[in-house]
């Protein structure tokens, strides 16, 4: 009977361990993001001044980069173009 408690216990915070586990951060899951509430939306928006987010006819919603993604939001091509292209100066800029 000891034997039975003792491994019930175990089996139940094996379980409990494995239900806690989140995944791992990605760098830039805390970035704020922009988001149009409206329910066609489909992306995300790492600039407040984004060309196709000034077509939101909802609220705009500051959100986590996490956040946004577990809503099944993309990021929009203008945004992502930009963002590759301002990494792309800094790289520059450095060596």
């Amino acid at each position: 009977m000891k034997k039975f408690c003792l491994f019930l216990s175990l089996l139940i915070t094996l379980m409990l361990y494995s239900c806690s586990k989140e995944e791992p951060p990605v760098p830039g899951d805390n970035d704020i993001v922009y988001v149009c509430s409206g329910n066609s939306a489909s992306t995300y928006h790492t600039q407040r001044d984004c060309s196709s987010l000034k077509s939101c006819k909802q609220d705009v919603l500051e959100v986590t980069r996490r956040k946004a993604r577990e809503n099944e939001r993309i990021i929009c091509m203008n945004c992502k173009k930009k963002d590759d292209e301002n990494k792309l100066k800094d790289t520059v800029t450095k060596n």
